[in-house]
């Protein structure tokens, strides 16, 4: 995989790094199953607007894009983002939330199990704590490709999941992994990873069907 210089180390503060909002706007247009005119209404905007966002002619405002992301959170969720997250964590399956920084936000028992640790040793620390390797570059390389700005609406990758000792025992196993963001008020993009132990085979098959470690989808 392709390693990218992206910093993990330092700060949780949420960086500065702009959303493209042409995917966002058409990426939560299209998840409604709304037309400009539809979208336009919704935001009590007029549809030339809608189609100057959507071509990169102009970004909304603050106050759109606040909705935005408030009105794609009510698409995709009936519960708060707290309650969320505590559904995340319930979850038997491997599921992590992780936000631009690398910051695990929330992650499952079942993500847990996987990475040979207790839920607290993670969660609300940068990935780099724990995990080495793959995963790291796996992050990046999202990162790099538009992924916290809105512009990647599904990843699916396959490489090694290294966890580091200290807080965690030591392993290292093949992880086949799915990734797509959710768009939260703030506005804010995480990073929902799902994951799965898979043996030296199903690695191989993984690998030859991505034709590499790791692929996006962009979402327009």
């Amino acid at each position: 995989m392709t390693v990218y210089s992206t910093s993990l180390a330092g700060s949780h503060e949420r960086s500065t790094a702009p959303l493209h909002w042409p995917s966002v706007v058409k990426h939560y247009r299209l998840s409604a199953g709304l037309n400009q005119t539809e979208l336009a209404d919704q935001l009590a905007v007029t549809q030339t607007m809608v189609s100057r966002w959507e071509a990169g002619g102009a970004d909304p405002s603050r106050r759109i894009q606040e909705l935005i992301f408030d009105l794609y959170w009510a698409v995709s969720a009936t519960v708060s983002r707290d309650i969320w997250f505590e559904h995340v964590r319930l979850n038997p399956a491997a599921q992590a939330i992780i936000d631009e920084n690398g910051v695990i936000r929330a992650c499952s028992r079942g993500f847990a199990r996987l990475a040979r640790c207790q839920r607290e040793d993670v969660e609300k620390k940068p990935i780099a704590e724990t995990f080495s390797g793959d995963f790291l570059e796996l992050f990046n390389f999202l990162k790099s490709s538009g992924f916290f700005e809105g512009r990647i609406s599904r990843a699916e990758s396959m490489g090694t999941l290294d966890v580091k000792a200290g807080g965690a025992e030591q392993a290292s196993f093949p992880c086949h992994g799915l990734h797509r963001p959710a768009f939260m008020p703030g506005p804010e993009v995480l990073w929902i990873a799902f994951g799965v132990e898979v043996d030296e085979i199903a690695r191989q098959q993984v690998v030859e069907r991505l034709g590499g470690p790791a692929v996006v989808n962009k979402a327009i």
